[in-house]
């Protein structure tokens, strides 16, 4: 597998083709599958807009690949964006949805695609152990959330762009440009802080954070379960928490002098 660098998670066509494994090289396992995120996670919950994932594609299509589509936060991207789910999918050989994200249910996934494939995927599927009995009632948690929690998403939304702004009017190293969907990046690098220790200060303070995939940078994901006044008060706690962090500048002035 390979991974393509950036800076938000999107990318171009000209990467696809500096990373196509030549077909005719012996000596390199054939590049069969190219697969997009959307929103993208490591890139801050950022939207891929349809006319690059069409640009993409078609780059992809051109060497022969299938396309696959991890649409984790897929209804994320469409209300964020104004692009409806089907327009995405339909450009892609398979398609996957995460239920237990922003569309609140307790768990659960959804895979589309051909019959021919939904056939294959089904039966790995249950070659992997991912069989399951009685499952009805996750099933059902599923349609409620497509019927009643795809459009409120964009209170996710409206909350994380209110928490970035609260905590760069603080002072603390968020990038509002960045908040697209429902995640809000804070570099506690910048701060001179390490993610463990940043995480388990805002924990002492009562807020909850997660890691993100960059080093030193923290995750904040609204959703179902996070109100507006839960992030008023996020606004406030979370400055507190970080308020007698050194300065990555000033841990480089004390730091002792290498021998």
């Amino acid at each position: 597998m390979k991974s393509i660098r950036t800076e938000d998670g999107r990318f171009g066509p000209e990467q696809i083709r500096d990373l196509v494994n030549p077909p005719a090289d012996l000596h390199m396992a054939p590049t069969k599958v190219l697969c997009l995120e959307n929103t993208h996670n490591a890139g801050g919950g950022r939207v891929w807009p349809l006319a690059q994932v069409r640009e993409v594609v078609a780059e992809a299509r051109a060497h022969g690949l299938s396309v696959h589509l991890d649409g984790a936060r897929l209804m994320n991207a469409s209300v964020a964006g104004g692009t409806p789910a089907e327009d995405y999918g339909r450009e892609f050989d398979t398609v996957a949805l995460c239920l237990s994200k922003g569309l609140g249910c307790p768990l659960g996934a959804l895979v589309a695609g051909s019959t021919e494939r939904m056939a294959k995927a089904r039966r790995f599927k249950h070659l992997f152990g991912g069989a399951m009995r009685q499952a009805g009632i996750v099933a059902a948690a599923g349609l409620y959330a497509l019927d009643h929690h795809v459009e409120r998403l964009a209170d996710d939304h409206a909350n994380a762009r209110r928490l970035a702004e609260g905590l760069a009017v603080a002072g603390l190293p968020v990038d509002e440009e960045q908040v697209e969907t429902n995640f809000v990046l804070l570099d506690a690098g910048a701060l001179g802080l390490g993610a463990d220790e940043a995480v388990a200060r805002m924990r002492a303070g009562g807020v909850l954070l997660s890691f993100a995939s960059r080093r030193n940078v923290l995750r904040a994901v609204t959703h179902l379960d996070v109100s507006a006044e839960d992030v008023e008060r996020a606004i406030e706690l979370i400055p507190q928490s970080l308020a007698d962090a050194p300065r990555a500048a000033d841990l480089a002035a004390d730091a002792p002098t290498p021998y």
